[in-house]
């Protein structure tokens, strides 16, 4: 019951995040992101959500185990890139580059989280 409210709780913050991407779009083109990376970001904390309900939901006939490595596969690009991006401006010393900035570093936590959640669900359901 737990996974099912976190699940929609990912829903609901990697779509708000997907959303406030596009606020930020120029500010990271304008600052020399080319605009193919800028929407790789934009859409990786929607990858978290096919991470998620491989675990969450009940979906055996797609191989069990195997689907925790490719949720881990789905959570990178988001880590990497937000990581990356979000140090770069977060010390650009505007106002919108700082915001832009934090946005990354949102998708980035999000990301870590999903993968935290995703590592505890899986040892609780080994040792039951």
């Amino acid at each position: 019951m737990l996974g099912i409210a976190t699940l929609i709780f990912i829903i609901i913050l990697s779509f708000k995040l997907f959303i406030a991407m596009n606020r930020h779009y120029e500010v990271m083109v304008n600052n020399g992101v080319a605009p193919l990376k800028v929407r790789a970001v934009q859409i990786s904390p929607l990858l978290y959500i096919p991470a998620l309900a491989a675990l969450v939901l009940p979906i055996s006939w797609l191989g069990g185990l195997l689907l925790i490595p490719f949720g881990f596969l789905l959570l990178v690009p988001g880590i990497t890139l937000g990581k990356k991006y979000s140090k770069m401006f977060e010390c650009s010393g505007t106002d919108v580059g700082v915001a832009a900035g934090r946005t990354m570093s949102n998708i980035m936590w999000l990301g870590i989280g999903v993968i935290v959640f995703i590592l505890g669900n899986s040892v609780i359901s080994f040792l039951i």
